[in-house]
């Protein structure tokens, strides 16, 4: 066995073996030290090996289909998709280096349309997904489509996304896509669209019975509607000959056949014509009413009669309008914290920018501008909303006065609220002007009395009193 100790060289002369000698490391102090623990949740989600279970209960390709065939859901979805996209996506950053560097990034991969081409499925279907490349610089839309399901264990992490096209399974991995909802209902692998509801069967838990959707109803009565009419277009119509045999009645029945229209009947036998004839809507109408009213319109997420109603059920209908408003604001932000922390954050990490969710922010820029009058510009000048020289910038851009744009020299405006005691010329004179600059101020306060005296008489509508000012005046 070898021997344990070693010789001390430092110890002069001396071979005695002797321990090593241990010199102890100071350790620096850099504050006290917290130990978080990881979020271990016991709640699971269901769990299966067959992944039917977990693909969505309508196949994205028929809702689609469903919404792009359908005037009123197709409507809902692109005025959705109008409304939310507005001005276009919005970045500010704490650092301007940062957001400039966004949106050069996001306008070099065409974000803008690709965006708006993915909201589509985002809307309509409920999840949209995105395929990236490992530095977040690339992205492509990976057809809704064609994703049949989502893998996941029983903590509800997604182990791949599997997509089926070309006659073949391709295995999505989550580090290389990114899904986005836009509602997660009980931790669902997929998210719902707008239109989930009007596009759903129901089934009697009761009895098993399947009903068809609301959409599928009125598909069904809209097929019978033509039927109907065509059937009605023209009725049937009886002919009834007195004393007439069987042989004259086949013979007028031929020629009646052969009969065109505005054909004179010729015959030596008294007859009658009876016509039979029903309205073709009066039986469907409360019907179609009610599943456009109470079930598509709540289906599609959308007040179809902001387009098809007259002006006074339009006018009627603010509080639907504000609720739409509020609607897509709330879909906006939730849309804009998803493209935020799941692309743009990934994306400047991944280029060296270490950056907080706090220090960048995106939101979709939503146009509310009032448009002015001539009336309003004019008012907002009088009462010092607005300076001179931003008055006449508007009416140059937006008039045809011919207005001097080198006179922009902003003075303060004389109006009847202006107080007296305020008023003074602010041009520059030379100086011992004090007498010229009394008779200058005496002017003004005579012109402000007069404009004061002109405000009330106008006031109470006084005629007389109009008259004798304007009398003073020639006078003056």
């Amino acid at each position: 066995m070898a021997d344990i100790f070693t010789v001390n060289k430092a110890v002069s002369d001396s071979k005695t073996p002797v321990l090593p000698k241990n010199t102890p490391i100071k350790e620096k102090y850099e504050g006290s030290i917290r130990v978080i623990e990881a979020f271990n949740h016991k709640s699971e989600v269901n769990e299966s090996d067959y992944q039917d279970e977990l693909s969505p209960d309508r196949p994205f390709v028929e809702t689609i289909n469903a919404i792009n065939q359908d005037p009123r859901l197709n409507l809902s979805n692109e005025t959705y998709i109008q409304m939310i996209l507005g001005k276009g996506l919005k970045i500010t950053a704490k650092k301007e280096s940062v957001a400039d560097m966004v949106n050069e990034w996001l306008e070099t991969i065409n974000w803008d349309e690709q965006l708006e081409d993915a909201l589509y499925s985002y809307l309509g279907c409920g999840n949209m997904f995105f395929e990236h490349d490992p530095s977040y610089s690339e992205w492509i839309e990976v057809p809704v489509t064609t994703v049949e399901s989502i893998v996941r264990d029983k903590k509800g992490n997604v182990k791949y996304y599997l997509q089926h096209v070309n006659d073949q399974d391709i295995k999505l991995r989550p580090s290389e896509v990114c899904h986005f909802k836009l509602t997660n209902v009980a931790r669902e692998p997929f998210g719902r669209g707008l239109h989930h509801s009007v596009l759903s069967t129901y089934t009697n838990p009761d009895t098993g019975e399947m009903f068809d959707s609301p959409l599928i109803q009125m598909k069904k009565m809209e097929d019978a509607m033509p039927k109907i009419f065509e059937g009605h277009a023209d009725p049937t119509v009886m002919f009834h000959f007195a004393d007439a045999g069987e042989q004259f009645i086949k013979t007028q029945a031929d020629a009646l056949k052969k009969m065109r229209h505005g054909s004179k009947i010729v015959t030596d036998k008294e007859f009658d014509v009876k016509i039979i004839e029903s309205a073709g809507n009066s039986k469907f109408e409360g019907y179609i009413d009610h599943i456009q009213r109470d079930l598509l319109e709540p289906g599609s997420k959308f007040p179809l009669q902001f387009f098809n109603a007259g002006f006074t059920a339009r006018a009627a209908s603010e509080s639907t309008d504000s609720v739409l408003t509020r609607k897509v604001k709330r879909i906006q932000s939730r849309l804009a914290n998803q493209i935020k922390m799941k692309i743009v954050i990934p994306y400047l990490q991944k280029h060296g920018k270490n950056v907080k969710a706090k220090d960048i922010q995106l939101f979709f820029e939503t146009p509310q501008k009032q448009e002015a009058t001539i009336a309003d510009v004019t008012t907002s000048f009088r009462d010092n909303l607005i300076k001179r020289s931003e008055a006449r910038k508007w009416f140059i851009g937006n008039t045809s006065i011919n207005i001097n744009e080198d006179d922009m020299e902003d003075e303060p405006p004389i109006t009847s609220v202006t107080p007296t005691n305020q008023l003074q010329d602010t041009r520059e004179e030379p100086e011992n002007t004090s007498v010229k600059d009394n008779d200058t101020n005496e002017k003004l306060l005579e012109m402000v009395n007069l404009r004061e005296e002109l405000d009330r008489a106008e006031k109470r509508k006084n005629t007389e009193e109009i008259l004798n000012f304007i009398r003073g005046l020639k006078n003056d």
